[in-house]
């Protein structure tokens, strides 16, 4: 394909810097003002948001109650969740105004990639927080509370949610790396054998990464670090099923004969 060909695949590709930065302040106006409503529709339902936050806990100990030492922790506490709540249901539309930004720049090729991205990135960065929501915070807190008996627990609010609420999004995040593979497979930026070659140097990418988006104990990483390498080796099996045919230079070729 041709420079010309290619050029009159984007929709506006002299438009000025100006003019990009008016539709970036655009987006994230609606992207805030979104948010924004989000957060006092939760901010009408905190008791009910914070329940479910606590409820892996009570789920194996009914009669433990969180504690806190500062005046501004209970407030804060029912602020973060529905904020948290918020950035979660407005996820979606935040990928929307993210596309209408960056969709005028892109070819049609590359937006045919795009889109199932679009499409299956809030379903999986959901399954990604309700796996850890549903099955590895709860393993959690009842290994790490009745690892020692001998010791009674005292639970802040404040480290509490601040403990469940980064877990639950980095899990979420950790769901969408089969996706972010297939997108790059298809733009050609990615190959299998690019990723089945330095395997032994993703685990040990893993297990640092594991350490430093989870709390500083080995139990929890451990959680962490079991779902990512499953996860990077359905990375590659969705890299070897979705590869291009043909390179995408060719392609260009192909189309501008």
């Amino acid at each position: 394909m041709s420079t010309i060909d290619q050029g009159s695949d984007i929709q506006d590709p002299k438009m000025p810097l100006t003019e990009h930065l008016r539709e970036l302040r655009k987006r994230l106006v609606i992207i805030f003002a979104t948010v924004g409503v989000a957060f006092f529709i939760s901010w009408g339902f905190r008791e009910y948001i914070l329940w479910a936050v606590k409820w892996p806990l009570l789920r194996s100990f009914p009669d433990l109650k969180l504690q806190f030492d500062t005046l501004t922790d209970p407030f804060f506490s029912h602020l973060k969740a529905s904020f948290f709540a918020a950035i979660f249901l407005t996820f979606p539309i935040t990928l929307g105004q993210i596309w209408l930004f960056i969709g005028p720049g892109l070819y049609k090729r590359e937006k045919k990639v795009v889109w199932p991205f679009l499409l299956m990135s809030f379903p999986l960065f959901v399954g990604g927080g309700l796996f850890c929501y549903m099955v590895v915070f709860p393993i959690a807190v009842e290994f790490l509370i009745s690892f020692d008996p001998s010791l009674a627990p005292s639970l802040r609010i404040g480290d509490y949610l601040a403990f469940t609420l980064r877990l639950t999004f980095v899990f979420g995040l950790v769901f969408e790396m089969p996706l972010i593979s297939l997108l790059l497979t298809r733009m050609g930026l990615l190959t299998p054998e690019f990723l089945t070659s330095n395997r032994r140097y993703a685990i040990v990418i893993v297990f640092i990464a594991a350490a430093v988006l989870t709390p500083p104990d080995v139990f929890t990483q451990l959680l962490l670090a079991g779902p990512l390498i499953i996860l990077f080796e359905i990375s590659i099996l969705i890299s070897k099923l979705t590869r291009p045919k043909k390179p995408p230079a060719d392609e260009e070729e192909d189309t501008g004969a």
